[in-house]
């Protein structure tokens, strides 16, 4: 009997034993599929072909980060691979002990990552994702946000005189024009103040659109200091007014930078590369800077909603003129801006704005600016972007600049020519940030709006105008209402 029952309690113990064994098993089971799910994009992992002495477990994907508004940096970490609107970022690294494999290749497609060309145990890889947007993703969010379409039309190319609205497009306030940027296609604000539908609230400042830039981010321009202003004239629209872009002096080459280099170089090479190295901040720099990061802007805390990857154009490419200098020294010199709105053989009567930085322009008579070529040189040294970029000079402490002469005339504004009805008339001048060049009267000449809406050229150290920042919104900014109107100005969600 007592056989029987030990067999019996025997019996019970198994089961019970078994039944632990099968829950632990289910348990593990369980985790193991939630893990594949969870990293499924991580398992095609390429090893180095030849002798390996290890295998996949010897790979450690430590952190994966994704390019964000809302992360430290500009990134956030992630746990899953993206699968669409990302690129592979040049940031992504492998390294054994805390050194970098520089022979490790990292690829990313179609939602997958693959690593080869390691050869060490305990490799560990970080992963970094850019963000991929075009200037349609933006353009999507803006017409869901207002719930209606734009009308898209091509920017007229030459530009005859400034925006006239009996002649271009009586019913403006739905149309956007196309012009290619540095990153693809762009969309352009053109026309009347009181038609071009682009006010935006963010940062507790009220804003206007100049462009949807080709990679999708928001590019846009300081109108006044209150959420839901609708403020357009000279002191409302500036951070400050009375500001030279330059203090003297401004007797070289060097001073027409929005940062500058060294002054009284030869010409030649190294000579040209140091006169137009980006070591010293100009005035309007400073000012800039001292709006964004003081209680009179208090910017800082809304910089993760800004890019600084996409660039601000200082265009210094120097024209190839009879009789002119080389863009060093004292040497009388035409950069590319100036030639565009002042060709030489139609002086005011055809111009020709860019939205591409380091146009490459050759000769003194512009006869296509479709196919011109890019100097990289250029690009690098004149496209300003966020310290730490991989785009262009990553000179920049803060994520916001100036608007360009090329996007005044692109907005309805033209060389020479008194405007009051394109939208950024503000009856006050304010500086642009493209140089016009170095003249006879020995100063750095550069473009600004003037008070009676012409664009023209003067001393760098003038000091009867004002200034008005210009920043990026990232790709990924989402809005919580509006239709661009004054009264109902786009909002962005700055919650998230």
């Amino acid at each position: 009997m007592k056989l029987e029952k030990l067999e019996d309690n025997t019996s019970k113990v198994k089961g019970v034993i078994i039944g632990i064994l099968l829950t632990i098993g289910l348990v593990i089971l369980i985790n193991y599929i939630t893990s594949l799910a969870r990293y499924r994009n991580t398992e095609s992992i390429e090893l180095a072909s030849g002798n390996i002495s290890y295998n996949k477990a010897d790979l450690n994907i430590i952190a994966m980060y994704q390019e964000s508004s809302y992360g430290t940096n500009g990134y956030k970490q992630i746990d899953d691979v993206p699968t669409e609107k990302y690129t592979l970022s040049n940031k992504s690294y492998c390294e054994v002990g805390g050194q970098k494999v520089e022979e490790a290749q990292i690829t990313y497609e179609e939602g997958y990552i693959s690593v080869s060309k390691i050869n060490k145990r305990g490799t560990k890889c970080y992963i970094y994702f850019d963000m991929d947007y075009t200037s349609e993703d933006m353009l999507a969010k803006l017409e869901a946000t207002k719930q209606s379409k734009y009308t898209i039309d091509t920017m007229p190319s030459p530009i005859t005189g400034p925006y006239d609205e009996n002649t271009e497009n009586p019913e403006h306030k739905e149309k956007l024009y196309t012009a290619e940027d540095n990153y693809g296609t762009s969309y352009v604000f053109r026309g009347n103040n009181n038609d071009v539908n682009n006010w935006v609230t963010f940062a507790n400042h009220t804003w206007r659109i100049i462009r949807i830039n080709g990679d999708g981010t928001l590019r846009m321009i300081y109108q006044c200091a209150t959420p839901g202003c609708t403020d357009t004239e000279r002191d409302s629209t500036q951070i400050s007014w009375g500001i030279p872009y330059k203090s003297a002096p401004t007797d070289d080459n060097t001073y027409a930078g929005y940062y500058y280099g060294e002054p009284n170089q030869e010409e030649g090479e190294e000579g040209f590369k140091e006169t137009h190295s980006n070591k010293y901040p100009n005035d309007i720099v400073k000012v800039i800077k001292n709006w964004y990061t003081t209680d009179r802007g208090k910017m800082t805390e809304y910089t993760k909603y800004l890019s600084g990857d996409t660039g601000f154009c200082n265009d210094r490419v120097v024209v190839n003129v009879p009789g002119y200098g080389k863009g060093t020294g004292k040497s009388i010199t035409i950069f590319g801006s100036s030639i565009r709105h002042n060709n030489i053989n139609k002086y005011r009567t055809e111009q020709y704005p860019t939205l591409k930085c380091g146009a490459n322009i050759t000769s003194p008579e512009i006869k296509n600016l479709t196919n011109f070529e890019i100097d990289e040189n250029a690009l690098k040294r004149d496209l300003y972007t966020l310290e730490g970029s991989s785009q262009g000079n990553g000179v920049l402490d803060i994520p916001a600049a100036t608007i360009t002469n090329d996007e005044a005339v692109m907005a309805g504004g033209f060389m020479g020519t008194a405007s009051t009805n394109y939208w950024l008339y503000t009856n006050g001048g304010y500086w642009t940030m493209s140089p016009a060049g170095y003249n006879i009267n020995n100063w750095s000449s550069i473009f600004r709006v003037n008070g009676d809406g012409a664009i023209t050229s003067g001393n760098a150290q003038d000091t009867w105008l004002g200034i008005r920042p210009v920043i990026n919104l990232n790709a990924d900014a989402q809005f919580t209402q509006g239709d661009g109107t004054p009264t109902n100005p786009f909002i962005v969600n700055t919650d998230i």
